[in-house]
């Protein structure tokens, strides 16, 4: 081993074992995650079973935070849903705010849909004021407390999907059937556009957020054929840490597809360890949503007691970050931002 070689190693291995101990999931940049050798003798595994015994902890401790129906359906589903979320007057306030919004705006391909997004935090919500009237909602507060088992605020966007844009389609990651990450982490919809085939309802596999039997042994089997180098990688699948699942395998574990079509102002709140994917859409379309994610270090067996100062201070945080991946990607040509108003199907009749 060269000097160079050892002290790059010296270097990293803090990071790769700090990784293994949080939210990392990368087989591909983390040898340690991506050792064939651990994964056998099941690094991955224990990592999966271990984060959620503490979500369940979680769960549990702050379980007074909401009723017992959304508890069950959060506990047994996978996910939460509320038709006619606000009352109608606010929503139709709210709509109207969104689509006279004007600022930068990220947006990305993925296969033939534009994605268009702005990161509200707490600065940008204030000065929108229907925006920050739901962002400071109560039930909303207190339903993503409890189902990020973090008893923290969730970080808030506004997302514009356009489907069949005229763009140069790119591999789509999100149509495939698959689980975000190896631990249980919430995302949440409002939905301004109602759902159906036209524009991409969201799909979800019920009961898939639980560690059954046939769910370890899926875990395990992936782990390893993540494991595998150069040729022998499936260039098809994803190494990241976000599994893609078949059909064949959904029905060997006994689990079956829900196609959420919802009406406008609905809410939706899903543990996206359960396997999911955004539906085909059948036209040139649009769907708008205020979109949320709560994800945090699974192995933290506590949650914060000041949700409202350490909400403050992921949102400064993931800013941050944030900036450094645009930077990355717009130089990459994979991002693109401008000033301006999301793309609406009216815009282009």
């Amino acid at each position: 081993m060269r000097i160079r070689d050892f002290i790059d190693l010296v270097w990293k291995l803090p990071k790769w074992v700090f990784e293994i101990f949080s939210w990392g999931k990368s087989f591909r940049n983390n040898p340690l995650i991506g050792s064939y050798w651990l994964n056998r003798c099941g690094l991955h595994v224990i990592r999966v079973v271990v984060a959620h015994l503490l979500f369940r902890l979680r769960l549990l401790l702050l379980s007074p935070l909401v009723s017992e129906k959304d508890r069950k359906d959060f506990l047994e589903k996978g996910f939460i849903l509320k038709k006619n979320f606000l009352p109608e007057a606010q929503f139709t306030n709210l709509s109207v705010e969104l689509n006279s919004y004007k600022g930068m705006i990220r947006e990305v391909v993925e296969g033939t849909t534009l994605t268009q997004r702005v990161f509200m935090d707490h600065a940008s919500r204030r000065q929108a004021p229907e925006f920050c009237q739901l962002a400071d909602n109560p039930y909303l507060d207190r339903l993503m407390r409890y189902s990020s088992s973090k008893n923290r605020p969730p970080f808030f966007f506004i997302e514009n999907l356009c489907n069949h844009a005229n763009v140069t389609p790119r591999p789509d990651p999100q149509r495939d059937m698959h689980a975000d990450t190896f631990h249980p982490c919430v995302k949440a919809w409002l939905y301004i556009d109602g759902t159906d085939d036209q524009n991409g309802p969201y799909i979800y596999v019920p009961g898939s957020h639980r560690l059954s039997w046939g769910r370890l042994k899926w875990e395990y089997s992936q782990s390893l054929k993540a494991c595998q180098k150069g040729a022998l990688r499936d260039k098809g699948r994803y190494w990241d840490g976000s599994f893609r699942v078949s059909d064949f395998a959904l029905a060997k574990m006994g689990l079956s597809v829900e196609k959420l079509c919802v009406p406008p102002n609905t809410l939706v709140i899903a543990n996206v360890f359960g396997f999911h994917r955004r539906g085909e859409a059948s036209a040139k379309s649009n769907r708008m949503t205020i979109w949320m994610q709560a994800r945090d270090n699974p192995f933290n067996p506590l949650f914060t007691p000041c949700p409202k100062y350490t909400g403050r201070l992921f949102e400064w945080g993931w800013g941050k970050v944030l900036q450094r991946l645009d930077k990355r990607k717009i130089a990459s040509g994979e991002l693109n931002t401008f000033f301006g108003r999301f793309t609406r199907i009216q815009d282009s009749v």
